[in-house]
């Protein structure tokens, strides 16, 4: 059985950056390659942001780039994860007919197990919030050895009136310190 390949866009903040090394881990850990070009890809991922419209604009064109490799590729798996992915869950499960999977934040544990729905033919969508994930015990995947973002928390408490934070990424919640020390000795 050939080793299914995964390429990923990273869109936004520098927690999406670590974010992206989480699932990169997450994938890794369960057999998948890492595609370095876009055309050697089985799956395809773009971890979004959701912070200013001109974010979510550029994902939505990118996706419209997408439609084009999809429809020559049928097989290929394209997934929506991050914050727009909590954020316009409906939306892009309804009308963006090419997302096979939607994956919020705190559902990262759970995309190898999207992705091999999505080659079943059928839409992968976790985007429950959690009170507790932290993603402690995941090894991030990075390439660059020379420098890391280390998360020590996730989510806000704030809900100030301009942000979508508290309803994309959930409640305020902290890593072990163990768990930071151990990432900061990778």
């Amino acid at each position: 059985m050939k080793e299914n390949k995964v390429y990923i866009e990273t869109y936004g903040c520098q927690m999406n950056v670590a974010d992206t090394e989480l699932i990169m881990g997450i994938l890794k850990g369960h057999g998948y390659g890492l595609a370095k070009e876009l055309d050697e890809a089985d799956v395809v991922l773009l971890n979004t942001c959701s912070i200013r419209d001109n974010a979510e604009q550029r994902i939505y064109g990118r996706l419209g780039n997408l439609k084009t490799l999809k429809n020559s590729n049928p097989n290929l798996v394209v997934g929506v994860l991050g914050c727009m992915a909590e954020r316009l869950r409906k939306d892009l499960v309804e009308d963006k007919k090419i997302v096979d999977l939607v994956v919020g934040p705190d559902e990262y544990r759970r995309v190898p197990e999207f992705i091999d729905l999505a080659f079943n033919g059928e839409k992968g969508i976790g985007v429950r919030l959690s009170k507790t994930e932290t993603y402690d015990d995941i090894i991030p995947y990075r390439e660059d050895g020379l420098s890391a973002w280390i998360s020590v928390m996730r989510g806000c408490d704030k809900f100030c009136t301009f942000c979508v934070v508290p309803f994309t990424r959930g409640r305020e919640r902290s890593r072990s310190l163990k768990s930071i020390i151990d990432e900061i000795k990778l």
